[in-house]
C-alpha cells in the first residue's frame, strides 16, 4: 500500500474553523493533526469542520483525536462536522459505530451548511 504524507491546512471563515486533513493520518504522523484541531477549537468558533476529503487513511489514534475533538467542541457549546470522508475512511466510522455520534457531511460545502 502506497503511503501518502500527512498534510494539514487550517483556515477560518466567519463562524467556522476548518482543518483540512490530506494523506495518511497514521499513528506516527498524528501530532500535527492533533495540534491543528486543538488550535481550531481554541478559536471558539461555533462550528469546527474537519475536512477529510483528502484523507486516504485514518488510524485508530487518528479516530481517537476526532472523538476527543468532538467532546471538547460539544463541551464548549459548538458543533463539529466531518466533511467528505471517502468510502474507506467512512467505513472506519461505520465499523466503530461512530456514524451516529459524528455529524458527517458528504462534502465541505455541505458541512459548512450543516
Amino acid at each position: 500500500m502506497e503511503q501518502h504524507a500527512l498534510e494539514i491546512r487550517s483556515e477560518t471563515r466567519p463562524g467556522v474553523a476548518i482543518v483540512h486533513v490530506r494523506g495518511d493520518a497514521t499513528a506516527a504522523a498524528i501530532d500535527p493533526m492533533r495540534q491543528a484541531i486543538a488550535a481550531a477549537i481554541a478559536t471558539k468558533s461555533p462550528k469546527v469542520v474537519i475536512d477529510l476529503s483528502g484523507t486516504t487513511f485514518l488510524s485508530s489514534p487518528g479516530l481517537a483525536v476526532l472523538v476527543q475533538a468532538m467532546q471538547l467542541v460539544k463541551r464548549g457549546g459548538g458543533t463539529l462536522v466531518l466533511a467528505g470522508p471517502d468510502e474507506r475512511v467512512r467505513g472506519i466510522f461505520e465499523i466503530s459505530r461512530l456514524t451516529d455520534v459524528f455529524t458527517i457531511a458528504p462534502t465541505l460545502e455541505a458541512a459548512l451548511g450543516a
